[in-house]
């Protein structure tokens, strides 16, 4: 037993010192190093790669451009939008002419739709366009029909849920009905219950929709709007409003609200998407059916 011990013990030095001597003659960094490589430590061999950037939510831009660029909700009022990505990244922008005896009529429209979109993206593109609140102007006065339609509907959504909300499964706890949100609705509502935050989001939206946009100044106008856009966003967030039952009110006011908010939100990741698919220069759009294109 002594011997062998005395055996596995020699073997040992001897390896350790052969593997001493190999380094010194190979040096620490030659590829013929038997000292084995820990690929979770050498990242020359397992090299730490970004995750993939996530892919353009078109969706989101589509919409919100022909929210922007629509004068109305009827068919031959509304902007439809689509996104070219061969050879370069293009919208393409298109609106039915109407039916009108008078060539002049579709003209002078026509116009004045090269001109909104022409204006509305130079404001998307221009450095000092900081999110949707230096946009809502635009929309405020070129589209004002539009915009007030939108108020109304959110608005009678709503109100036809006044006296529903407390009938409603909602959670008892602010954490669970708002999630990930619940900061938030903390910050702004302290101990209210989660029933009673529904309401008074709710009310809120609805005074602020009420708002006379020809009367008050524009700067107070995206003051209220920045806020009911907050309100809209909180609202949908609570778990009671995300699992609303198909064409129930509740399901009607949640409409309401992702139709209105790609005014704010939807505008913010636009701008973004343009200003890094077009650096430096204008947004590329061209105009189907009516022989117009923007480089």
């Amino acid at each position: 037993m002594s011997s062998t011990l005395i055996l596995v013990s020699t073997t040992s030095n001897s390896s350790s010192l052969s593997r001493s001597n190999h380094e010194e003659e190979t040096g620490p960094g030659d590829m013929h190093s038997t000292r084995p490589v820990d690929e979770d430590d050498d990242l020359t061999i397992r090299p730490r790669r970004k995750p993939p950037p996530k892919p353009p939510k078109h969706h989101v831009i589509t919409n919100t451009i022909t929210s922007y660029l629509s004068k109305f909700d009827s068919r031959e009022e509304v902007v439809s939008v689509t996104i070219t990505t061969s050879p370069e990244v293009s919208f393409t922008l298109h609106k039915p002419l109407r039916n009108l005896p008078s060539f002049e009529e579709n003209a002078c429209e026509a116009i004045q739709d090269f001109m909104d979109a022409h204006e509305f993206f130079k404001i998307i593109q221009n450095p000092q366009t900081k999110n949707y609140k230096d946009v809502l102007p635009f929309l405020i006065t070129r589209r004002k029909k539009f915009f007030k339609k939108r108020l109304w509907v959110l608005r009678a959504t709503l109100k036809a849920m006044n006296e529903e909300w407390s009938t409603l499964d909602t959670s008892h706890s602010i954490h669970e009905e708002f999630s990930n949100f619940s900061n938030i609705a903390c910050l702004r509502f302290g101990a209210l219950l989660p029933v009673d935050v529904l309401i008074k989001l709710s009310v809120e939206i609805q005074t602020c929709a009420r708002v006379n946009v020809d009367a008050v100044p524009m700067g107070r106008l995206v003051q209220i709007f920045d806020r009911m856009f907050e309100d809209c966003h909180l609202l949908l967030r609570s778990r009671t409003v995300a699992k609303a039952q198909p064409r129930s009110g509740m399901a009607a006011a949640k409409s309401a609200m992702e139709r209105f908010l790609p005014l704010s939100g939807g505008v913010d990741y636009l701008i973004k998407f343009c200003r890094t698919t077009f650096p430096g220069r204008e947004v590329r759009y061209q105009w189907t059916d009516r022989g117009h294109s923007e480089a």
